[in-house]
């Protein structure tokens, strides 16, 4: 090849590669399946559901068709989006890149058949099989076919090092803590024509440089409340040894897909509401929000059915058990969702530890803000409103911003009163965990590039001016392996003496040591 030959050859590999990479894109991926009428009728589920377009992509995979439901991120921050899709019911999602500028499937006609088969090991974010039932449609002219049955293992590794920032004041001194938090999940999900089954264990080790005090708020240790029995948390024989391992038995149910809706019992993850940060109707062990480890929220023993309701509507109502099954440890409750001029409406009744919630919330837009109220009130033995509202904004392509505003009616706007709180219904058992009254949440997503995003959040205690900020970064290094960055940062009174000499909270986060962590995460 003469040097004018190598020149072209050259200049179109790179314009070849170069046309690969402008016209590639990244997208979320709601679902895989192995047959396209299952995936187009997901796909209809996720455009009513999101308010949004989506695409049904056809890919090769292990030389038979594989079907993925995907929304395009269209330079939208990956963040915020994602949280708005776990807020509409789908928290299986994760990111790809194709290109768009090829032609996808069409849409094609929806039939009830088979149950969708969950994507293989290339998915590695949890696959909720609740609230993906339609009202049910004409059956095809066509002969029964027998049930057959798909198994799918998949799971996760993470592990997260953490510095925890030195603590001096004038009652103590501790030096700078070193943490090494780590997990490993397993899960199995086996599917047949009208059943799933749903099995999830956790391992996680934790090493700690040195005893401290009390629990660590940023590691989440599964306690007994809403679960009938479980395995022994702590597998270490010595309470007292800096390196603990625990387990979690975190998701055991099997899901009935009736004609009337989905009958799902055992273990299993139920959430409330549409605020984005505090949710004040959800009262089943939601996470501190300085928690790491968040992508799957805690099982909770339930028997639940959810009823479809018109087109985008759902009737969802159900029984949580807790310690021995005992009314006093036990739950129920009836939530509707609907859809009405274009905004999400949703209505929670919750009866729970001798405790009557009562709550409501809708989403919807405000010119180009989007916008939403979730507001709860409490009756019982402690009797309290809590409500969220807020707003948020595309302020460019790759900018996001969202405010919320939280009224606490079960805190205190007295710093004196916060330890004693712990010790009150609402937070042993009505999912409760800020300390204070009136709370400001902004928070600014920026997505650098399709692998890289940057996050500041705040949550700014208006009753005793402390509060706690965090800067994250997520870069995904390989298909289904991440690495992130974060600071916690912690500011206002710190620990204080009060007029009968007991040491009390000076604010709500200003005795908080500050911390640095970085994490390695792998799907499977």
């Amino acid at each position: 090849m003469n040097s004018n030959g190598y020149a072209r050859f050259v200049l179109g590999l790179f314009t070849c590669l170069f046309s690969s990479l402008l016209h590639a894109e990244p997208v979320l991926v709601l679902g895989g399946f192995i047959n396209e009428s299952n995936a187009a009728t997901h796909l209809q589920r996720v455009e009513a559901r999101l308010n949004d377009q989506g695409v049904l992509s056809q890919i090769s995979l292990k030389g038979a068709p594989f079907y993925r439901v995907i929304v395009p991120i269209k330079g939208r921050p990956i963040e915020p989006l994602k949280q708005r899709v776990r807020d509409a019911g789908f928290e299986g999602v994760w990111t790809w890149e194709t290109d768009l500028s090829t032609p996808q499937l069409p849409k094609t006609q929806l039939v009830k058949q088979a149950p969708s088969i969950q994507e293989p090991p290339q998915a590695p974010r949890e696959t909720s099989f609740a609230r993906l039932s339609l009202a049910p449609v004409a059956e095809p002219s066509q002969p029964k076919r027998s049930p057959r049955a798909q198994t799918n293992i998949s799971g996760y590794l993470k592990t997260y090092g953490v510095i925890q920032d030195s603590v001096t004041n004038d009652f103590f001194e501790i030096d700078t803590i070193y943490q090494a938090q780590n997990s490993g999940r397993l899960m199995v999900e086996s599917f047949t024509d009208r059943m799933v089954f749903q099995f999830h264990y956790e391992l996680s080790p934790l090493s700690v440089s040195r005893s401290v005090g009390g629990d660590l708020q940023a590691f989440n240790i599964v306690g007994d409340s809403y679960r009938v029995s479980d395995l022994k948390t702590s597998l270490t024989s010595d309470a007292a040894s800096k390196t603990q391992l625990y387990q979690n038995l975190d998701r055991l149910n099997i899901q009935l897909q009736l004609d009337a809706g989905d009958l799902t019992v055992g273990r299993q993850a139920i959430a409330f509401g549409a605020a984005r940060f505090i949710n004040p109707i959800d009262v089943f062990l939601p996470f501190d929000v300085r928690t790491f480890n968040t992508e799957y929220r805690t099982g909770v023993d339930a028997i639940r059915f959810q009823r479809p309701w018109g087109e985008l509507g759902e009737v969802d109502f159900g029984l949580v058990l807790g310690s021995d099954a005992d009314q006093a440890t036990s739950a129920a409750f009836v939530q509707v969702r609907n859809n009405m001029g274009g905004r999400d409406f949703n209505f929670s009744l919750i009866e729970y530890a001798q405790q009557t919630l009562i709550g409501g919330g809708v989403q919807s837009e405000l010119g180009d803000l989007g916008f939403w109220l979730e507001a709860a009130y409490v009756d019982g033995d402690s009797d309290y409103a809590r409500v969220s509202t807020g707003l948020d904004y595309a302020f460019q392509e790759h900018i996001f911003g969202m405010i919320e505003y939280h009224y606490n009616g079960a805190g205190s706007q007295n710093p004196d009163d916060y330890l004693s709180l712990y010790q009150t219904t609402p937070y042993q058992r009505g999912g409760v965990f800020l300390l204070g009254e009136n709370y400001l949440i902004p928070s600014i997503s920026v997505q650098v590039s399709p692998l890289l995003s940057v996050a500041l959040m705040s949550i700014v205690n208006l009753s005793d001016q402390s509060a706690y900020t965090s800067i994250a970064a997520e870069y995904n290094v390989a298909e289904n392996f991440y690495m992130d960055f974060g600071l916690y940062v912690f500011s206002g009174t710190a620990l204080t003496l009060s007029s009968d000499q007991t040491l009390g909270l000076g604010s709500e986060y200003g005795g908080n040591p500050n911390m640095f962590f970085s994490s390695l995460r792998w799907y499977f």
